[in-house]
């Protein structure tokens, strides 16, 4: 898996792990049920996307 994939749905996920500061998920919250839905073997390798972000925040409403 490349730090540009999502790990929930292996899309892209526009990371700018080279300027992480100026990212969009710094501005982004993410829900801890969302992270938690990452497996466990690809925490901390890349980017939940955006689009994965929406799609759990609103299943999880």
């Amino acid at each position: 898996m490349s730090e540009n994939q999502c790990p929930l749905c292996q899309g892209e996920n526009a990371c700018n792990v080279e300027d992480a500061q100026n990212c969009w998920c710094m501005t982004m919250n993410i829900p801890q049920q969302v992270k938690d839905l990452v497996p466990a073997e690809l925490k901390n390798t890349s980017c939940i996307c955006a689009a994965c972000v929406e799609k759990y925040r609103v299943i999880g409403e």
